[in-house]
């Protein structure tokens, strides 16, 4: 450490104890820095515990194991710039490119486990990049867990921080709901997104608005807006309004639902198919609110009678099942109707139009060819038995917020001008430039959080 003539407490303060705040603080203690890490929660782990635990990275054993020899970490950052349409930070993303395989190299000489059957694509990239681990999420916390306490990193549980401040004597000071500072040399936001804060949603991600009053997050309850309210303080830039992953959901069931059944038929306010049903998440989800914010699903008697749970779907398994969808019916809040017409009446869109619809969708049914969106023959299935059903699906799940802190490629948090904040770093669902307008699929969040988590670390026992 330079520059600094006062003695601080620590080297570095990790406030988050998630997946990108065990990185940082794991890092930077192999680094010999003294780390304090932070964390408001009972536990460690945030977001990161509870979700799947995919990890986007190119040029992997596993792909190689798969088939996949070739990929790069150059294909990668092409993909990741095309699918954005350009409209994200080219230094950010290749960053993320790049160091995502040696962040996977880390997390398995950690312990964890990339095997060949959870690769798969998240997307529309040429070749699958997206890695589950055995265990999700909750198995990189562990393996993230044993190497900070290995490492002798001190760890406060339950402990919020209220207020960051920088001080002529180049520390910066951290201070709880005790009223007492710990000072450090550098300090890492590590604090995730603002998912449960619901003003904050609507402030930052204004789609969002078109989930109504039922949008929920599946983020650990921590995930308030901490590094929002530290911004402020800081006087940081804070970009990525609007980005971030909106999840499509039916309000059947209390759970996300990233991939709905094939069977369905999604029309949009006009009664008009829009979409291959199979489609990714990431895309499906933008194209309905391009389409008016909201969509119907249409099925028929046969297909609600033999709808079952998925087996090979971590999540919503349980939400398009017979049971489910007759339970619905008898709430109201899956539509019926004995004839198309009067099903059309129900759910506002012009019955000429519905009918039209299914019309060509049952053609492609019998011919085995969908001529519209070239959807899986093995998938379709007609519209043919009353009565017939329809259910509404809004963006309701705030899986990732997007907005937060502007960072460089150094995981150094910047001012409104461009310039590092000295000692202030971020990493994870706090920051705002690194995932682009377009989520690209399981494993860029997460793949954030633990690859900007080691950068912050490496860069902050460098101040």
């Amino acid at each position: 450490m330079t520059g600094v003539d006062a003695m601080p407490d620590y080297d570095v303060i990790v406030i988050g104890g998630g997946g990108a705040g065990l990185a940082a603080a794991a890092t930077a203690a192999q680094g010999n820095a003294r780390v304090l890490l932070v964390e408001a929660a009972g536990q460690l782990g945030g977001s990161t515990r509870l979700a799947g635990g995919s990890f986007m990275a190119a040029g992997t054993p596993t792909q190689a194991q798969a088939g996949y020899p070739d990929d790069t970490a150059d294909a990668f950052f092409d993909y990741y710039l095309t699918f954005n349409r350009w409209d994200v930070e080219p230094a950010i993303a290749r960053r993320f490119c790049d160091r995502a395989l040696p962040t996977m190299t880390w997390l398995t000489e950690l312990g964890v486990v990339f095997p060949v059957e959870g690769l798969y694509r998240a997307g529309l990239e040429p070749a699958p990049r997206s890695h589950r681990p055995t265990g999700g999420g909750a198995a990189i916390v562990e393996a993230l867990r044993r190497g900070v306490r290995a490492l002798d990193v001190d760890i406060a549980l339950g402990r919020r921080v209220e207020r960051l401040s920088t001080g002529a004597d180049g520390l910066v000071r951290c201070t709880d709901s005790t009223g007492e500072p710990v000072t450090a040399t550098s300090v890492v936001l590590t604090t995730g997104g603002f998912g449960h804060d619901r003003e904050l949603v609507r402030q930052h991600i204004p789609d969002a608005a078109f989930g109504g009053d039922e949008i929920w997050s599946p983020a650990a309850d921590t995930c308030v807006g901490d590094g929002l309210r530290f911004a402020a303080q800081l006087g940081a830039s804070t970009t990525g309004r609007n980005r971030g992953d909106l999840l499509l959901s039916s309000g059947l069931v209390r759970d996300i639902e990233p991939y709905p059944p094939g069977w369905l038929v999604f029309v949009d306010g006009q009664g008009r198919r829009y979409v291959n049903e199979l489609a990714p998440y990431t895309v499906i989800t933008p194209l309905t609110i391009a389409h008016g914010g909201a969509g119907w699903v249409l099925f028929d008697d046969v297909a609600c009678r033999a709808a079952r749970p998925r087996p090979d779907s971590a999540w919503g398994a349980g939400t398009w099942t017979t049971e489910t969808l007759l339970d619905g019916v008898a709430k109201g809040v899956v539509r019926t109707a004995s004839d198309l017409g009067e099903l059309a009446k129900q759910i506002d869109v012009p019955p000429s139009v519905l009918r039209a619809t299914v019309e060509r969708y049952n053609a492609a049914c019998e011919s085995g060819v969908d001529t519209e969106f070239f959807k899986d023959p093995q998938a379709i299935r007609p519209i043919a038995t009353p009565p017939f059903y329809a259910v509404e699906l809004r963006p309701r799940v705030v899986a990732v917020t997007g907005y937060g802190l502007r960072i460089d490629p150094d995981a150094r948090v910047l001012d409104p001008d461009g310039h590092p904040i000295p000692g202030v770093f971020a990493a994870g669902e706090v920051t705002g430039n690194v995932i682009g307008p377009q989520y690209l699929g399981g494993g860029n969040a997460t793949g954030s959080a633990l690859i900007f988590g080691r950068i912050a670390g490496q860069s902050a026992i460098v101040t």
